[in-house]
């Protein structure tokens, strides 16, 4: 544990009136299912919608793409804007 986080349960335990070691325990308690949510690895998937059958992509992937320069075009139009 860093120096700046002691000194932040030192404080906290002091104004609980837990031990250190129950501060830190409650702390856990409480914060351990935010934690997992929030840094709970994907599953990989980006969408509700399921693949396509392996014949159907292969029949689909086999055309050649004629819409590139419409998509292209579409893609160039549109705004983008990157958060701080």
């Amino acid at each position: 544990m860093d120096a700046n986080l002691a000194r932040e349960v030192a404080r906290a335990a002091k104004a609980t009136g837990l031990t250190r070691a129950e501060l830190m325990r409650q702390a856990l308690a409480f914060g351990l299912p935010t934690v997992v949510e929030a840094l709970r690895k994907s599953s990989g998937r980006v969408t509700a919608v399921g693949p396509l059958p392996a014949r159907q992509a292969r029949a689909l992937y086999r055309l050649e793409d004629d819409d590139r320069p419409q998509i292209g075009r579409l893609m160039s139009a549109q705004w983008f804007e990157v958060a701080d």
